[in-house]
């Protein structure tokens, strides 16, 4: 089993310290990782420790150990400097150890983002999120930018101080429910009714169509707006 070993986010005066700090928390996983099993290793590559050991169970079971294990591991060392552990499946190759590294900084990477809401993670718990953040690369090196409903939307926020890409981002991540996504607004039901019907108006699009739904959340989760 991969495990992938980092620092949230830099929590030190210099450079020099973070440099310091990391090599410390790898040496402790390194050991951390020597006691719980016979069989491992452990490298500091790029400001992340990651370490190999043997898997002595079902790819499941295998994965599931380590993250308790990697689990211990965090509330031994302290949450000061936001540690999270990405862990990957179970390679039986050296080629599969490669692709296993690469998840591991895919899974990472996601932590990174969330900053301390999970500490812990394998693909399967992270995996649409870690898929969303490589559209979004995709999109910003390709300069792409919103169109269509969610384009006209953005254009008219911004030339009529409006509310309306919050409104339908409310209203999506409340699934529909107006009342649970105008409280998350702080405005008064009806308010946001009227905002949602504006939305359907000023977007031109059609919010009880499920794929003009889903075209709407994905452009909002990767597009820049």
């Amino acid at each position: 089993v991969v495990r992938g070993f980092a620092l949230a986010e830099p929590a030190l005066d210099s450079d020099a310290a973070m440099r310091h700090e990391r090599e410390r928390l790898g040496d402790a996983f390194a050991v951390h990782l020597n006691a719980v099993t016979t069989r491992s290793a452990s490298a500091l590559l790029g400001g992340v420790a990651y370490g190999l050991a043997a898997a002595t169970a079902s790819p499941e079971e295998s994965e599931l150990r380590a993250v308790r294990l990697a689990a211990d591991f965090l509330d031994r060392i302290g949450a000061r400097l936001h540690p999270v552990v990405a862990v990957a499946p179970v390679a039986s190759s050296l080629a599969e150890v490669a692709d296993a590294r690469r998840t591991a900084d895919r899974i990472l990477r996601v932590l990174r983002e969330r900053r301390g809401e999970l500490r812990v993670a394998r693909l399967a718990d992270v995996q649409t999120e870690s898929l969303l953040l490589e559209l979004r690369d995709l999109a910003a090196a390709r300069g792409e930018h919103a169109t269509g409903a969610l384009g006209r939307l953005l254009a008219y926020d911004r030339a009529h101080d409006a509310a309306l890409v919050p409104t339908l981002r409310a209203w999506l991540d409340s699934f529909g429910d107006v009342a649970a996504a105008a409280a998350t607004l702080y405005v008064h039901p009806n308010t946001f009714r009227y905002r949602l019907r504006r939305v359907a108006e000023v977007g031109e699009c059609d919010l009880r169509d499920p794929r003009q739904r889903f075209d709407l959340m994905l452009q909002l989760a990767v597009l820049p707006h």
